[in-house]
């Protein structure tokens, strides 16, 4: 008896393992109930919950759900995203933007082709390497007396920038310039409020709907023929940038643009040269503020003084200029006499 009765436990011992297994799911799905049941109808879902689901930490799984089900709702900027014939749904779907991009062929294929615009600014003294080589934008930028070094340097622009009442300061302090952005009724806030630019942009119909359909501004810009194309093109302006003695090679040049910009004598300096002179200028101005005020008053007052002299002057009767009468009469013509010495 003992051995069959081994033998049936044996036989029944993962039917119950698989009961215990069911009778737990059960209890967790019912603790879990109760949690999303007290959250939607309580303010403080925590409170109450059975031991089992605090041990599991269910309450703040559930609630980090609900606040990501808030934000998937149907009338919310991610909810009109993700909605069916949204703009994801336009992105992701078969021969959507995302299908053109990554099509053989298509503008990725392009950019990373061989004889591509990646490939030839990886290419050995292609852009990479004349930006990073020995002489290169890089090595001026970071070599000792360079704009970098100038710019970290004591009383450089980085400390002018961040010296009490400098632009940072001025940027950052109490009712500054990012305090009345950030505010509630500032830029940001009512870009991000209901109805507001973020809304406009994301709606149905909206900016992005609109560059995501078909026969919208990004299909029609990775088309064939279209304008990545055509930049993409043999002799198209990213060739003519890219290529040896092009816009790049003319801008990194010893010599160029940039050497000339970030030169100790270069117009950067002298811009921020300028710059402080005109900090230096501005308490002289403030204190010329009075001075104006009272010559703009004293003109006022002249203006006042000189406009009845003026009306005085009008009624003053003048002489009037007799007018020359011109000689009606017929003017004498002296004849001359030719007398003929031989009569």
């Amino acid at each position: 008896m003992n051995l069959a009765n081994s033998i049936v436990q044996v036989a029944t011992a993962p039917v119950r393992v698989g009961l215990a297994v069911a009778d737990l799911g059960l209890n967790i799905a019912g603790g879990t109930l109760k949690v999303v049941q007290r959250s939607l109808n309580d303010a403080s879902p925590s409170s109450g919950t059975t031991g089992f689901a605090a041990m599991l930490g269910i309450d703040d799984a559930v609630d980090r759900a609900n606040r990501l089900a808030r934000l998937m709702d149907d009338d919310a900027p991610l909810g009109r995203a993700l909605a069916p014939e949204g703009p994801l749904n336009q992105l992701l779907r078969p021969g959507g933007l995302v299908d053109q991009l990554t099509a053989p062929g298509g503008l990725l294929d392009r950019l990373n082709a061989q004889s591509g615009p990646v490939a030839r600014a990886l290419a050995p003294d292609g852009l990479i390497d004349q930006v990073t080589a020995e002489g290169g934008l890089v090595d001026r930028l970071t070599v000792e007396g360079g704009v970098v070094q100038r710019v970290i340097a004591p009383g450089g622009l980085a400390d002018r920038l961040l010296a009490d009442e400098g632009l940072v300061e001025r940027a950052l302090r109490e009712d500054g310039v990012a305090e009345q952005l950030l505010s509630e009724n500032g830029p940001v806030g009512r870009a991000l409020a209901k109805g507001g630019l973020v809304d406009q942009i994301t709606a149905e119909g909206g900016l992005i709907d609109r560059l995501t359909t078909d026969s919208g501004a990004l299909s029609r810009v990775i088309a064939p023929g279209g304008l990545a194309d055509q930049l993409l093109a043999d002799d198209g302006l990213i060739e003519r940038i890219l290529r040896e003695d092009g816009v790049a090679d003319t801008l990194l040049s010893e010599g160029g643009l940039l050497d000339t910009l970030t030169d100790p004598d270069g117009p950067l300096l002298k811009l921020a040269d300028v710059a402080d002179t005109l900090n230096r200028l501005a308490p002289g101005l403030e204190a010329l503020a009075p001075t104006i005020d009272a010559l703009h008053e004293a003109v006022i007052t002249l203006s006042q003084v000189v406009n009845p002299l003026s009306n005085i002057a009008g009624r003053i009767p003048l002489p009037r200029q007799r007018s020359r009468r011109s000689s009606s009469g017929p003017r004498a013509v002296v004849s001359e006499r030719i007398i003929d010495e031989d009569r």
